[in-house]
């Protein structure tokens, strides 16, 4: 009994990684930016890499209602039924912001698990600091805490007022969408 349940097991999870690996990774991306055009966010300019159970997307501009927003240099998107990421490294933001945040992201990533499939968890790096958060996706509502950097509580207090302040002395910024 306890090989058979092991042998099904394994299977499936061999079944999973092969749809995972042979899956049109970029297929699916260009259906999910046609998507994204719905909200007036185009991504252009990017290169495509299939790498087996990711997909790396290069040197991307991200245009909001026709704004240019930010440059990604480099996206890994990893999808693996059980649990699903995107990392991107290497963001500037557009001009246009300098006067609200800095410009220079080091890494933002969104990972999203089967144990907890409502939630999407959010981890930023960069020059504002470090930021940890989540969107609850039935609530509709986004939580980031903020570990502001030097530069950030010195030049962008305007930016700053948005947060609160928690009881152990945190920033936290909490929303409806």
């Amino acid at each position: 009994m306890v090989k058979k349940l092991l042998r099904f097991f394994a299977y499936l999870a061999f079944f999973v990684l092969a749809l995972v690996y042979f899956a049109p990774k970029e297929s699916i991306y260009y259906l999910l930016e046609n998507e994204l055009k719905n909200y007036s966010v185009i991504i252009s300019d990017e290169t495509l890499t299939d790498k087996g159970v990711s997909l790396t997307i290069q040197n991307a501009a991200l245009y909001v209602k026709s704004i240019e927003s930010a440059k990604i240099q480099n996206c890994d998107v990893t999808f693996l039924l059980l649990y699903n990421s995107i990392n991107a490294r290497d963001i500037m933001l557009s001009e246009s912001v300098k006067s609200l945040v800095p410009l220079k992201i080091e890494s933002l990533a969104f990972t999203q698990s089967i144990f907890d499939p409502l939630h999407v968890n959010i981890h930023a790096v960069g020059d504002f600091g470090e930021a940890k958060g989540s969107v609850n996706l039935l609530e509709r509502t986004i939580h980031i805490e903020l570990i502001a950097s030097d530069l950030m509580q010195k030049e962008y207090k305007n930016a700053l007022r948005e947060f609160k302040k928690s009881e152990d002395g945190g920033l936290f910024y909490d929303k409806a969408f």
